[in-house]
């Protein structure tokens, strides 16, 4: 089942974070049955050719690749959709308009007015008939629009509204940062920013999604939400290292001791 299909079906989905970019990890990833993984294109500025390779890995594994991305124009959304991403997560979302423009962009006749080149990785090199192409695309590839300023706030229920827009995605990082009140996660006026998105999604029909710790997932179910992020490589990488070296230590390995700044 594709990510799309779980998210239409109300499943919960969890897309893990890779930072790194090595195209191994994503097929290792892949292959250990992962759904989809985020791949930021935000804060990282991941090189094309990387790019394709990174998708090409994912999709030879099985996971669907989410591409975090502000396009300033519409080739390069279009680039990594034609290397075969399904899903498009927009940061820091200004409102309405923008999303409809993304939507416009990223979706073919008649849902949007997208350019179409039909021999590439996400038309199986032309495999895939012309018209099957146009349809499972528009079908199986979704989009995430992230909620993360407080003058998004105002235009929730309507961006939740626009067809195309698959799920709305609090940003607690840079929401509560930019509500002033950076790290508190729990603070009345982020829990009125959670509740509203779960109502909005629920009122048009689409999935409610956030970043939080694994143990706040079934917290944030309850509320309504069903798609979260987690489980990052750096974060698997740092914990390994900073325990095996506590390991050595009481082994009685002399080690330099970890930095501290």
């Amino acid at each position: 089942m594709t990510t799309k299909e779980k998210l239409k079906a109300g499943e919960s989905v969890m897309m893990v974070k890779v930072a790194y970019q090595d195209p191994a990890i994503y097929e290792m990833v892949g292959l250990l049955g992962f759904d989809c993984v985020w791949i930021c294109n935000e804060h990282i500025g991941i090189d094309p050719s990387k790019m394709d390779s990174i998708i090409r890995a994912c999709r030879l594994s099985g996971m669907d690749a989410v591409i975090r991305i502000k396009p300033a124009n519409y080739m390069p959304m279009l680039h990594v959709l034609e290397f075969g991403a399904k899903g498009i997560m927009i940061p820091r979302a200004s409102g309405p308009e923008e999303v409809r423009q993304i939507v416009r962009d990223m979706k073919f006749y008649p849902e949007g007015a997208r350019g179409v080149d039909g021999v590439n990785a996400e038309a199986r090199f032309g495999l895939i008939p012309y018209p099957e192409y146009l349809k499972r695309t528009n079908a199986e590839n979704f989009l995430i629009v992230q909620i993360e300023d407080p003058e998004t706030l105002p235009y929730i229920e309507e961006i939740a509204a626009i067809d195309g827009v698959d799920v709305v995605f609090v940003g607690p990082a840079d929401l509560s940062l930019n509500l002033g009140i950076a790290g508190q996660f729990e603070h009345p006026k982020m829990i009125e920013v959670y509740e509203r998105v779960a109502a909005a999604c629920k009122k048009y029909n689409k999935t409610a999604g956030l970043s939080c710790g694994l143990d706040r997932i079934p917290h944030f179910q309850e509320m309504g939400y069903r798609f979260f992020v987690g489980g990052a490589d750096y974060i698997f990488l740092f914990n390994g290292y900073k325990e095996l070296h506590g390991k050595l230590e009481d082994m009685g390995f002399n080690l330099k001791p970890i930095a501290k700044f």
